[in-house]
């Protein structure tokens, strides 16, 4: 099926969106690889994409291949073969999933080595990105408001319009499931801000960027440039700040960027997947730092605003989608805001692929996947135990039971966690489910997480547990 140009730029624009979301890099690095990378052809098989020279096409096979598929797989919702060329020598390079990969990462070591001291110098000049905002599209425009998000959208609107000025607003802690539009209030604090206050610095970033940042200044002794950096900040905004917890070196340089903004006055916002009293391996000092201000929660969206999202999401990509169809998607869908977007996205992806149009039947044969995730959650639990159970060579019943063996301790403090992982229950409904009182489940967690930080073999098992169950 031949494409028109608006139909690719309108693909290319959902796809470089998820390989931004996805990757690691930093803006600069992001845009000297990826700015002129476009979209030539699309269809049910194959995706065929164009770059300006050969070293950024090496750079993408050797450095970014599995990020650029599973980016295009998140944002169309199915696996096809890709292809990379270079539109000056117009020859066939790359495809997703081959051996060729695996070859040219091999060929091309040394010049893969160039990259990365262009990217290397390139970061440099991070402070000067991160003074502005990084995701333009998240705005308090764009940004649909329902019960459940209503009040941590109320305090994002007010540190925007006076960042720093309200001791009972500093610092703002968002805190919620993943997928519910943290991330979007908190660039859209820092996109207001920017636009109202162009001359303030302003650093978003995510905490593991921070993290990987000390670790490297420390390791090329520039402690003084990054404490620079983020102390003298006007604004700091700090992603998924729960990644901090265990780590004694970053919470240390943490909480001290956090005394030196703070006394000064300047706005801190964090987000988090739990409220602070659930990070369990965090200081008590941080713990204490972030009660302080305002604590606003993000919940899983409601009928009303799950339709509301899908009316626009819709409109938006200039679907044409029955109201029959919008009900039964909002009915169904009830997870959170990135899987209604990437519900919709692959029904957009199928219409467009295969002509037909969007009706109820298209769209319960198009993404059954998505349907399967709505599982009780009793199912679920069950599930987990049985998942665990095996994986410990125990009984559920064991894990339900009584007995301290190592294993049946191990396995019953893994099945707590990985319930509290996958379905993010409260402390009490965890505890309900598995006869113990809400302090033995905040204990045991507590000892998973933090076996986890140096247990690699652990934490392995548990990755493959929620595969597992997720799967």
């Amino acid at each position: 099926m031949e494409s028109s140009q608006e139909e690719l730029s309108l693909f290319m624009n959902s796809i470089i969106d998820q390989i931004r979301k996805n990757a690691t890099m930093s803006e600069t690095a992001f845009d000297l690889w990826f700015s002129d990378l476009h979209l030539l052809q699309i269809d049910t098989e194959k995706l065929i994409f164009a770059t300006s020279d050969e070293l950024k096409r090496k750079f993408l096979v050797t450095k970014c291949g599995e990020l650029i598929k599973k980016s295009v797989t998140d944002a169309l919702g199915y696996e096809p073969d890709i292809e990379i060329i270079c539109d000056v020598v117009r020859e066939r390079n790359f495809c997703i999933p081959t051996d060729r990969i695996a070859m040219e990462q091999e060929n091309h070591e040394s010049d893969a080595m160039q990259n990365r001291s262009d990217l290397t110098e390139t970061e440099e000049s991070d402070e000067i990105l991160h003074s502005s905002g990084l995701c333009p599209e998240y705005t308090f425009e764009n940004f649909i408001v329902g019960s459940s998000n209503q009040f941590a959208h109320a305090c994002s609107v007010a540190v925007s319009n006076d960042p720093g000025g309200h001791h009972n607003y500093n610092p703002l802690f968002i805190y919620g499931p993943s997928g519910l539009g943290k991330t979007h209030l908190m660039y859209a604090i820092a996109n207001r801000v920017q636009k109202m206050r162009p001359n303030m610095s302003i650093i978003c970033t995510k905490s593991e960027d921070f993290m990987n940042e000390l670790i490297e200044s420390i390791s090329k002794k520039t402690t003084g440039k990054f404490r620079d950096k983020y102390r003298k900040a006007d604004m700091l905004l700090i992603d998924d700040i729960q990644f901090v917890s265990g780590k004694t070196s970053t919470q240390e340089e943490f909480f001290h960027t956090f005394n030196a903004l703070y006394e000064n006055r300047k706005q801190i916002v964090v987000t988090s997947d739990r409220p602070p009293r659930e990070m369990f391996t965090l200081e008590e000092r941080i713990k204490t730092r972030f009660v302080q201000g305002m604590i606003a929660d993000v919940q899983p969206p409601e009928y009303e605003l799950r339709l509301a999202i899908l009316q626009k999401k819709a409109e938006k990509n200039n679907l044409n989608v029955p109201n029959t169809v919008l009900a039964f998607l909002a009915e169904r869908l009830d997870s959170n805001i990135r899987q209604i977007e990437g519900a919709l996205k692959k029904i957009g992806a199928v219409s467009f692929l295969s002509g037909r149009p969007i009706t109820l039947e298209m769209v319960k044969s198009s993404i059954p996947e998505y349907f399967r995730e709505n599982k009780p959650v009793s199912e679920t639990v069950d599930n987990i135990l049985e998942v665990t159970a095996r994986k410990y060579d125990v009984t559920v019943e064991q894990i339900l039971g009584k007995g301290r063996t190592k294993n049946i301790r191990t396995a019953r403090n893994v099945s707590m966690y990985v319930i509290r992982k996958v379905l993010d229950l409260s402390l009490p409904q965890i505890g309900k489910m598995l006869d113990r009182d809400h302090s033995t489940v905040h204990s045991n967690i507590q000892a998973i997480e933090t076996e986890i930080q140096n247990n690699h073999r652990l934490n392995n098992e548990i990755v493959e547990i929620i595969t597992e169950v997720k799967s």
